[in-house]
């Protein structure tokens, strides 16, 4: 499937490279994966939906779960696809950032995990950690983890991405590493390559930097 999601990213010009980018984790790099480009088209979202899957399809799953808020497309055009590959009503629910930076359900889509076989699915996995806090709230709700799965893996080395990490079975549809740097060590930094603040979080990363002097 890695042909496949290299071609869609590169149809709805979601790869942007020869910049500066901050990443949710905070970490730098050259190269940045924009899903919310690939979200904008219907076409697109839907077919990546359709790989999610046919990767998953011999599993036994009743719901999709997805962070919001990009994730919320994924998780519906997963469950849309999977729906008709298995022929049994699937639904495609999300959870929802908390004040402390956890995941959790709202809007009463807790009771529609519990007891349930769950497909945890991410656009792009960089240590795991966000996955991991979506796979703590679906436990929390009494739902069952049959597995998580992403879009991409863009960590440098996307084999240290374990199942103990995420906190359940994982995989991705393809694996596109990416160098990573912390702030303090950011070549880039040094060298006043100004932050990309139209792609990624260097706009929030701006912003409380110059809220911290």
């Amino acid at each position: 499937m890695q042909d496949e999601v290299v071609k869609l990213l590169e149809k709805s010009g979601s790869i942007f490279s020869d910049s500066h980018f901050v990443f949710t984790s905070g970490k730098h790099a050259p190269r940045y994966i924009d899903k919310m480009a690939l979200f904008a088209h219907p076409i697109y979202a839907s077919e990546m939906g359709k790989l999610f899957a046919e990767k998953c399809k011999e599993l036994s799953i009743d719901v999709v779960v997805a962070p919001a808020m990009g994730g919320i497309i994924l998780s519906q055009w997963t469950a849309y696809h999977l729906s008709q590959l298995k022929n049994k009503d699937i639904l495609g629910i999300y959870t929802e950032k908390t004040p402390d930076s956890q995941q959790m359900f709202t809007r009463g889509y807790d009771k529609y995990v519990k007891g349930k076989n769950v497909l945890i699915v991410e656009d792009n996995v960089t240590t795991g950690g966000s996955v991991r806090k979506v796979v703590e709230a679906v436990k929390k709700a009494g739902g069952n983890v049959v597995k998580a799965c992403s879009m991409t893996n863009i960590n440098p080395n996307p084999k240290s991405i374990t199942d103990e990490i995420i906190g359940a079975s994982y995989s991705s549809l393809s694996e596109l590493p990416v160098i990573l740097y912390d702030a303090s060590d950011c070549p880039m930094c040094k060298r006043n390559i100004p932050i990309n603040t139209e792609h990624g979080h260097g706009k929030k990363y701006m912003e409380a930097k110059k809220n911290a002097k």
